[in-house]
């Protein structure tokens, strides 16, 4: 079991650095994890390109949209219409990303073809990025979730990619990255292309589609129970472990949609033939373009179904034949993929983003009635972080990193060390006067929680329009 520590070794320099300074050094922390013996680090690449100055948004109380930046910008996917070729946009998307990644193991400072670079500050949490490829935890599944073979919890991974036009929202907020300025309505520009990676612990033993999946080593979470996977990654095995291509996400700014963006998900499928390329073998699970507001339970339990998704009949069929306790793809129909929770979607999860204290899944069980729930949708209006989840993750793990180092600073404790702040709770140390080596007992009895703020956002007047 390993426990964090800086790249650049900033728990040690603590009481040497200003707090400005300690902040631009998070700011490039690949990970706060030690990467093991024998192994090379991941680097997050964060060069963001700056966007050019604001423009007046197109429609009193709308977000103000970032403009271009100054790069060559390509919007294949705009060649194909995704409510009649969703599988076609979905395809052109996926090679878009691909080209220059896929040769390069998706070391994006490799990548001659276009630039791409990763979100600021998901190092900063229980969760935070791993070391080897900057994988953060996702979420656990289940036992049997996927697949009635499913006998074990899996460990879910992930890491995300922006292309330079939705990199410059985080070039604009993190141009001074001591003090990153956020306080306005984010909405990213035309040409905005995002896609994530996922990995798993399943094998094709308990997932028959995961045969020949592509497989990374990573410093993922202790599992002392193999039924159960850990609610986070607070605690790291010492040692790399083999984790496995399970699904890819995409979102595209398609201003087509009525939310403005439109999302897919693949999985990975060895059931495909005549793929030399693992990395190729891969089904398409659905594309959305909005949410459904109007199919409530009610609608629902009448027959109704999404018109904003579209789901391949292929990986339905795939859906049913595992088995598993996974009724449907996403809520009620609609689009959501293997590795994500099926009492949300895409758009919905992804909407939350827009509220920093919205409920990413539902609240209750799903067999209430009067505790069912309807993703956000379109109705909602006003948007905080546009549909960046890793945007206000980043964010909320800078901000609660920044009051628990002021509030360390303005006690002046040289007896009280911060080990790990996250969005959840702190470790903290007491330090004795003396250095002699302690056993692991007495040093355990040390060390205690300290609750601190959960997702926070900036401080908004959503009663006002932005030009008042």
């Amino acid at each position: 079991m390993s426990y964090p520590s800086t790249e650049h070794d900033y728990q040690s320099h603590a009481q040497q650095l200003s707090l400005d300074d300690a902040a631009k050094v998070q700011f490039n922390t690949s990970s706060n994890w030690p990467v093991p013996a024998g192994w090379t680090g991941w680097k997050i690449r964060n060069d963001y390109p700056q966007p050019a100055p604001l423009k007046a948004a197109s429609t009193p109380g709308d977000a103000l949209a970032l403009p271009l930046p100054d790069v060559k910008v390509e919007s294949p996917w705009l060649r194909h219409d995704f409510r009649k070729d969703p599988l076609g946009y979905a395809k052109v998307v996926k090679e878009y990303c691909w080209e220059g990644n896929r040769e390069t193991d998706f070391v994006v400072q490799e990548n001659l073809t276009r630039p791409w670079f990763h979100a600021p500050w998901m190092h900063a949490s229980n969760s935070g990025r791993e070391p080897l490829k900057g994988l953060t935890y996702e979420r656990p599944i289940p036992r049997l979730e996927l697949a009635k073979s499913q006998k074990s919890g899996l460990q879910v991974w992930a890491i995300g990619f922006y292309n330079a036009p939705g990199a410059s929202v985080f070039g604009g907020v993190w141009a001074d990255p001591s003090k990153p300025v956020w306080n306005k309505h984010i909405k990213f520009p035309a040409g905005t292309c995002v896609f994530k990676l996922l990995f798993t612990t399943a094998t094709h033993e308990e997932v028959p589609t995961m045969k020949g999946s592509p497989a990374w080593h990573a410093v993922i979470a202790v599992q002392d129970n193999a039924e159960v996977a850990p609610s986070d990654g607070g605690f790291r095995n010492t040692e790399p472990s083999l984790v496995r291509l399970l699904q890819v996400d995409w979102a595209t700014v398609d201003e087509r949609s009525p939310i403005g963006w439109v999302f897919g998900t693949f999985m990975y499928d060895g059931y495909l033939e005549n793929i030399s390329d693992p990395w190729d073998r891969l089904t398409a699970v659905g594309v959305t373009w909005g949410n459904d507001p109007q199919l409530d339970q009610a609608a629902v339990d009448a027959g109704e179904k999404p018109v904003e998704s579209w789901i391949n009949p292929i990986a339905e069929d795939i859906r049913k034949q595992f088995g598993g306790r996974r009724p449907s793809w996403g809520y009620n129909g609609r689009l959501n993929g293997p590795a994500d929770n099926f009492i949300s979607a895409c758009a919905s999860c992804h909407g939350t983003a827009q509220l920093p204290s919205a409920p990413m899944t539902q609240l209750g069980h799903l067999n209430h009635d009067k505790t069912k729930w309807i993703p956000l949708n379109e109705k909602l209006t006003m948007t905080c972080a546009d549909y960046s989840l890793q945007f206000m993750i980043g964010w909320n793990n800078y901000t609660n990193w920044l009051k628990t180092n002021a509030a360390q600073a303005s006690e002046r404790d040289p007896t009280k060390r911060i080990l790990l702040a996250t969005p959840a709770r702190r470790v903290v140390f007491q330090a004795k006067k003396d250095d002699e080596e302690e056993k692991i007992e007495k040093i355990l009895s040390r060390i205690h929680i300290e609750e601190i703020p959960t997702r926070t956002g900036p401080e908004l007047d959503w009663t006002r329009d932005d030009d008042e």
